[in-house]
């Protein structure tokens, strides 16, 4: 069991933000508690348990950890190529300048799912949108890291950026999808499922075999997109508890 930084997060907030990974029921948690507030004085401390272990999320709740999310891991075979030829739009790799300044205006305006978007402690920073800053520095990491991309779906007859998504190569045959999105003027439109038809194909291009990805549990429409549009399987859920020391 490990108290891991979250460098994003923590330069987000001003304040250590902790990720506890491989929790361990048997280990003495005041002890190692103790331990990670006297090293890195945390603000704010999560932890992913897997929503079977339900003894670990009450061990966790004693401590004063409460919930904030439900999460889903899913999955899907690419097998597949979709036909975008019928579709107005061309999907590219995002190179910077304007275009990367679109797609991260785009990132930081739309998501209203999951613990950064719901979470009351996150909501009581007045006059900033914790939520936002937070995508716009993932898809920033996505540009500069070597082994993630991020794209974005254009109109052709604009020259508009609707859509955007990132994503991480996680091994020959796989890859993992981190964020995707389209402008809040288009919702209802579509362009959702266009924008992974894209995104896709380019994976499959890539060799990519095997997709994975995460969901909060309140992401209804995604949730339904991609079982029942896209062929995905859920894998595992998970519970999302957190402390605020500050």
């Amino acid at each position: 069991m490990e108290a891991q930084r979250n460098d994003i997060d923590s330069e987000i907030l001003g304040g250590n933000v902790l990720e506890i990974v491989d929790f361990d029921p048997a280990r003495d948690f005041s002890a190692f508690e103790r331990e990670y507030c006297d090293r890195q004085q945390p603000l704010y401390v999560s932890c992913r348990i897997p929503s079977e272990q339900i003894g670990h999320i009450h061990l966790l709740e004693e401590q004063g950890f409460r919930f904030v999310e439900y999460q889903v891991r899913v999955y899907c075979a690419l097998n597949k190529t979709w036909d975008v030829s019928g579709y107005g739009y061309s999907y590219l790799p995002v190179e910077g300048g304007a275009d990367l300044e679109a797609v991260l205006e785009i990132a930081s305006s739309i998501f209203e799912h999951g613990r950064f978007a719901r979470d009351p402690f996150f909501l009581k920073w007045e006059g900033r949108n914790i939520c936002g800053e937070r995508y716009r520095r993932y898809v920033l990491k996505s540009f500069e890291a070597a082994d993630e991309s991020v794209w974005k779906l254009v109109n052709q007859a604009t020259g508009e950026i609707v859509g955007f998504a990132t994503d991480r190569i996680t091994g020959p045959e796989s890859a993992l999808l981190l964020l995707a999105g389209i402008k809040q003027q288009y919702n209802g439109a579509g362009l959702g499922a266009i924008n992974d038809y894209f995104h896709w194909n380019e994976l499959k291009r890539k060799g990519v075999k095997w997709l994975y990805g995460h969901a909060s549990g309140d992401n209804y429409p995604i949730l339904n997109l991609n079982v029942r549009g896209m062929g995905f399987r859920f894998v595992q859920c998970f519970v999302i508890l957190r402390k605020i020391y500050s």
